[in-house]
């Protein structure tokens, strides 16, 4: 019969656009569903056109107007409804500075915490309004710097890890370290390092300090993905990551202290890459700039230090 020729059609299409947006467009497992339905529906228009203009079931006018009705699918209604809100937003401080190569200045350790913020929902005017508190992630964080221990307590928000759990985790690195959402906590950590600073040079080597304490862990083994890039705020609530995950994070905190920096890739690694002024070692030029290299998987790697294993390799350079 007919209709079940037409429906078998359709679930092949929405199985397609399943593998498709998985293996293409790294669309989370758990919208794989909804992705499914959409092309459930592409199927069907796709069906309804071919019938309709009596286009037939030959190779090309198939898989024209399959791309055709995929193109609108994906690019125009899959990211119109199910495209996540953007629930943060805050525009950062602009603070100039340069990497020198003094001497760090000792503080004294410090603790911070983020404070718990609530929402207030008013049904009508005359109502009494009712306090919703905001859910968080709760994480302390010790590292030693400059011969001290220092501690670190913050509070981030379920919604805004959730929000970057997801969104897509490609290779694009550059969109991890200034993505809009998470301006609010990172200029959080940012300010409160520098108000415990003496100097801006000195806030930006304990950050980095603070970023290489983090524990290393593969990507298969603490997300089940050969490859996951994590965003700061992911890498900040699991409290560890790989070589790019606190590349990501140095970058996107001293992008944040308005550093100059860009990410490099050497064979199968990631580091950050940062201008400074006084500073020696390995550099790479790149848009008329010399980048210092920084590598930020394990502690005590000083600006310019180059790993032994990278000497002599050729690099890729992902400007921010």
């Amino acid at each position: 019969m007919q209709w079940v020729k037409d429906w078998f059609f359709s679930i092949f299409v929405g199985i397609f656009c399943a593998f498709f947006s998985f293996f293409i467009y790294d669309v989370p497992v758990g919208r794989l569903r909804a992705v499914f339905l959409l092309g459930l529906i592409i199927g069907l228009i796709l069906d309804y056109i071919m019938n309709r203009f009596d286009i037939g079931r030959t190779f090309f006018p198939m898989f024209f107007s399959f791309f055709l009705v995929l193109g609108i699918g994906l690019f125009i209604i899959f990211p119109a409804v199910f495209g996540a809100d953007s629930e943060i937003m805050e525009v950062p401080h602009s603070v100039k500075s340069t990497i020198t190569g003094e001497t760090p200045i000792t503080v004294p350790p410090t603790v911070s915490t983020m404070p718990i913020e609530t929402r207030t929902v008013s049904k009508q005017s005359k109502q009494v309004t009712t306090a919703t508190p905001i859910q968080y992630y709760t994480r302390n964080y010790q590292w030693t710097f400059d011969n001290y221990r220092y501690t670190y307590s913050m509070k981030i928000p379920t919604s805004l890890y959730a929000y970057y759990k997801e969104q897509s985790h490609d290779r694009n690195y550059a969109k991890y370290a200034i993505s809009e959402q998470d301006r609010k906590a990172l200029d959080r950590i940012t300010t409160t390092f520098q108000n415990k600073a003496d100097s801006k040079t000195e806030a930006a080597y304990n950050l980095i300090a603070f970023v290489q304490s983090l524990p290393y862990s593969k990507d298969y083994v603490s997300t089940g993905y050969n490859d996951y890039p994590r965003y700061p705020i992911e890498t900040l609530v699991d409290g560890k990551g790989d070589c790019e995950d606190t590349a990501i994070l140095t970058a996107a905190l001293l992008k944040e202290m308005n550093y100059d920096v860009v990410l490099i890739s050497p064979p199968k690694h990631m580091a950050v890459g940062i201008t400074c002024t006084d500073c020696s070692g390995t550099s790479y030029s790149y848009n008329k700039k010399k980048y210092y290299y920084l590598e930020t998987t394990g502690n005590n790697w000083n600006v310019g230090q180059l790993p032994e294993e990278y000497q002599n390799t050729k690099v890729k350079i992902y400007p921010i």
